[in-house]
């Protein structure tokens, strides 16, 4: 199927996923793809190098978001006891990964608990001495609490942590308020700017219905972060409308046309700022340099497992309380739960004749159950920003081959981070006196790495 962007043919086959400059290019790589329509994928064969395991911390928060999907604020918090808990039971499945993860976000501000933060580290890193494996704790935080000592102490226990700001000043400060009704967005952005390696600091951006220029935001933003996502709201009050996608598709243009002249001419900075973490256009970009088919959405109750304080344990934090949607217990994780998810991912036939299935993954699970089906809203969405994906690819490759290449190496760089470095466990394997974190550090003195 033929479609049209900013003045540039993009052709797509829907069975493989594949794409092409035109009919001819697509049947050549039509030739040597697979037809996933005839895949039969099981659970038990899904495997993943890398496997998250997230903690709520609490619900508690000193901010007031407007399209916050943490609406009842308790205040209660998982003890570091439950929290250790859950993470031996979940190391204990998963003996065999290159690397852990273990993320502190949840719905409420993880700051207002530093020392839980800090004693799930040590956990963390006699854990990651006992399997010999790099465990990464991180989270997202709201900012306000990130006082430069609070910072230090997080980067020296080797904690990564990033920011939620929203885009720009404007439209931060609508939606991202104190409860006394303050704004946010300068306190934010003076408080990472004191933090000397604010170089490792990212910002996660929610867009709304709102719409503001994502190319002058991604300037403004790259000038203290050097990495910036931007992310749709969902299933909210201020969640993109059929109306304003269009708008927000138009901004898209924008940027990704200034995406591709910076690129074409040789500066691939701006777009190595969004490739760099979990932005959603980015995602589409590694996908299609990469060569990489999408057969499901997400992993959440794959390789990401979620606890909240409640006990029980949700693909992710937006799953909290829904019913349907919890797949085990601290202690135990439900196979057959977890074994549904994936079959309701696999099996979408919402998506089938879709030219972009391959490429999207289809839509969340939790957007279908509270939109009563497709977003029809979000499915435009990324229909547009994938053909802007495929737009800036193209682009790229034909106006600058040293720029794609670069641009490429810089994906591989990214999508190694979920694995291993092997020549860390070589270096680990030639110093079998050191435990992980003596070798680790030593490694990292040798590569200069911090």
């Amino acid at each position: 199927m033929r479609y049209d962007i900013l003045g540039k043919s993009i052709f797509i086959d829907g069975p493989t996923g594949s794409l092409g400059r035109s009919e001819a290019e697509l049947g050549v790589v039509i030739s040597s793809s697979p037809d996933f329509d005839g895949f039969c994928a099981s659970f038990s064969e899904y495997q993943t190098a890398s496997v998250t395991f997230c903690l709520n911390l609490s619900d508690a928060c000193n901010l007031a978001c407007d399209y916050c999907f943490n609406g009842e604020k308790t205040g209660v918090s998982i003890s570091v006891a439950d929290c250790i808990t859950f993470l031996d039971g979940c190391f204990s499945k998963f003996p065999n990964k290159e690397k852990y993860f273990v993320d502190l976000s949840g719905k409420g501000e993880p700051l207002f608990f530093l020392d839980k933060i800090l004693k799930i580290k040590e956990h963390c890193v006699r854990k990651s001495n006992e399997l010999r494996r790099e465990i990464l704790v991180q989270f997202v935080c709201n900012g306000t609490l990130l006082s430069l000592p609070v910072a230090e102490t997080l980067q020296r226990h080797g904690i990564l942590f990033g920011v939620s700001l929203d885009g720009c000043r404007e439209v931060h400060d609508k939606h991202r308020r104190k409860k006394t009704g303050e704004p946010t967005f300068d306190e934010i952005v003076t408080n990472v700017k004191a933090i000397p390696h604010h170089e490792y600091v990212g910002a996660a951006c929610t867009l709304t219905s709102d719409v503001f220029s994502l190319k002058n935001s991604l300037i403004e933003l790259s000038k203290t972060f050097n990495t910036v996502g931007y992310k749709p709201a969902r299933a909210c009050e201020f969640a993109f409308s059929s109306e304003g996608v269009k708008a927000w598709c138009e901004s898209y243009d924008e940027l990704v046309s200034y995406l591709t002249e910076s690129a074409i001419a040789g500066d691939i900075a701006p777009i190595k700022v969004l490739l760099n973490g979990d932005d959603y256009f980015g995602k589409f970009v590694k996908r299609i340099f990469l060569g990489q088919r999408c057969l499901i959405r997400c992993d959440g109750s794959l390789s990401r497992f979620t606890l909240d304080g409640d006990g029980k344990v949700y693909p992710c934090p937006a799953a909290f309380g829904m019913w349907g949607f919890a797949i085990g217990e601290a202690e135990h994780l439900d196979e057959s739960a977890m074994e549904r998810m994936f079959v309701s991912q696999i099996r979408r036939p919402e998506c089938a004749g879709c030219d972009f299935r391959y490429l999207c993954g289809g839509e969340c699970a939790i957007e279908k159950k509270l939109s009563g089906g497709l977003n029809a809203a979000m499915c435009e969405y990324k229909r547009h920003i994938i053909l802007l994906a495929a737009y800036f690819t193209f682009s790229v490759i034909e106006g600058n081959r040293c720029a794609a290449m670069g641009i490429r190496a810089f994906c591989e760089e990214v999508e190694s981070r979920k694995r291993m470095d092997p020549r860390l466990y070589e270096y680990l394997n030639s110093h079998p006196d050191m435990n992980f974190t003596e070798g680790k550090e030593a490694f990292d003195k040798i590569e200069k790495r911090y």
